[in-house]
């Protein structure tokens, strides 16, 4: 006998499983939401002596503790690298440090609190949240430039005034934003520039090569030796343009099939004008890629 149909108004069977399926797939496209919406690392995590060569990575370098320039040693700092600062960490500079940043992609020493630079902050930036740059009297001819540093303790302390800083912007500092031997300097809100003179130099009996551009004589090498290498390239392509055109002229003249030109040309002048062809095309490709080369070098050694 075939069981009656249930009309008593309870939920079938199917429904509470269904509805269980309905919530769990809910449950889980909300974690998944939440979790893309979830805070993520910044940038790489640092401590400890710096490197030769501080590359500007894709995400700001995240300070855990103190970073320091090896006595002895020069440290260079590419241009847009960020630094995001933890709690009692700064950057102290025992050899010479070179910071030279640009208008266009400048350095920053700030807090990891700084939305600007990590928005996925919980706690607002303030002064005080990191201790700042602290230049040892080894730091003699440390150059920075174009940087910024702010929501420190002391901003930039330095113990010897054999340094350049220009220009640099301070802001939102504790104690102080720049202070050059036990003086600290009034910087204001727009760019700052401290740099010592040919007479304050040579009065203290230092050498005059701390007031020059660290890098200076390796980038006029590469940019005079990148103009040379243009100015070839563009010689060498001139020519063999010229020298092609010619070449191609004549082996066009000796491929063609008409009986006078088969009767009075052989095949061995016909392997000739080919060669010519290949070897101006060559030539005139190798002097275009000096030229490129040339224009490449030139145009890097506005980065350094």
């Amino acid at each position: 006998m075939r069981r009656p149909a249930d009309t008593t108004g309870r939920p079938a069977r199917w429904f509470l499983p269904a509805v269980c399926v309905v919530i769990a797939a809910a449950c889980g496209a909300s974690a998944a939401s939440d979790s893309a919406a979830a805070p993520k690392a910044v940038g790489d995590t640092i401590s400890g002596a710096l490197p030769k060569v501080v590359v500007a990575s894709k995400g700001p370098y995240v300070v855990v503790a103190d970073i320091w320039v090896p006595q002895g040693k020069t440290v260079i700092i590419e241009p847009g690298a960020v630094f995001l600062f933890h709690s009692f960490a700064g950057l102290k500079v025992q050899g010479t440090l070179l910071a030279r940043g640009s208008a266009d992609r400048p350095i920053v020493f700030t807090s990891i609190n700084d939305r600007t630079y990590n928005p996925s902050s919980v706690l607002d930036p303030a002064p005080y949240d990191w201790n700042g740059i602290y230049i040892h009297e080894e730091g003699t001819g440390s150059n920075l430039g174009y940087c910024a540093v702010t929501y420190s303790v002391y901003g930039i302390i330095s113990l010897t005034r054999f340094v350049r800083i220009a220009p640099c912007v301070f802001g939102s500092n504790g104690r102080a934003n720049l202070t050059i031997e036990g003086t600290e300097h009034q910087v204001g809100e727009g760019p700052y520039e401290y740099s010592l003179t040919v007479q304050d130099v040579q009065s203290q009996g230092v050498p005059l090569t701390i007031l020059r551009d660290p890098v200076a004589t390796r980038r006029n090498a590469v940019r005079y030796g990148s103009v040379a290498l243009f100015a070839g390239g563009v010689v060498c392509a001139a020519v063999a343009t010229t020298s092609y055109a010619g070449s191609k002229d004549r082996f066009d003249a000796l491929s063609g099939t008409d009986p006078d030109n088969l009767a009075g040309n052989s095949g061995a002048a016909w392997e000739t004008a080919r060669g010519d062809v290949v070897g101006s095309l060559a030539f005139m490709i190798v002097g275009y890629t000096l030229s490129l080369a040339g224009a490449a070098g030139f145009s890097w050694t506005f980065t350094f």
